[in-house]
């Protein structure tokens, strides 16, 4: 009786340590997902809008890529348009994004529905002139701005 006791207990340790294994395996997994480049563990640095090129357009259509060379980005980080410009993200990273506003009303792709990894696109049509500053809800370093001329 005491051998079948002794083999119950190591049997609920063996069971209890299989539980915490998994259990560890599905958070690095997760936290993997989170991450969306293979860098070298170092914290994302943020994109300043005067570090990349300022885009400039007449025409009534625009692209925005989201791209990831070491860290996420919009890229370009400004974009100048005139009024009735509808502009297009689209995510070439392999981690989800959202695209909005800073005040968060005057568009926004969802964060119940980001721009899907590969090839998700978002658009908008800018009516008002105006400067509309923006950011990734999932990434907040994630910052650009559309500037909207009359």
């Amino acid at each position: 009786m005491r051998l079948n006791t002794h083999t119950a207990t190591q049997s609920k340790r063996r069971g209890g340590r299989a539980w915490f294994v998994l259990l560890a395996l599905v958070a690095m997994l997760l936290l993997a997902a989170c991450g969306g480049t293979t860098n070298t563990g170092t914290t994302p640095t943020p994109t300043q809008a005067g570090n990349t090129p300022t885009a400039t357009s007449s025409g009534s259509a625009m692209a925005v890529s989201i791209t990831s060379s070491g860290t996420f980005a919009f890229s370009p980080a400004t974009l100048t348009i005139k009024v009735g410009t509808t502009v297009t993200w689209t995510n070439t990273t392999g981690a989800p994004h959202t695209v909005t506003s800073d005040d968060s009303t005057t568009f926004d792709s969802g964060i119940n529905t980001p721009l899907s990894p590969n090839g998700g696109t978002f658009s908008h049509t800018f009516t008002k002139a105006g400067t509309y500053a923006y950011h990734c809800q999932i990434h907040p370093f994630m910052k650009a701005t559309i500037i909207v001329q009359p």
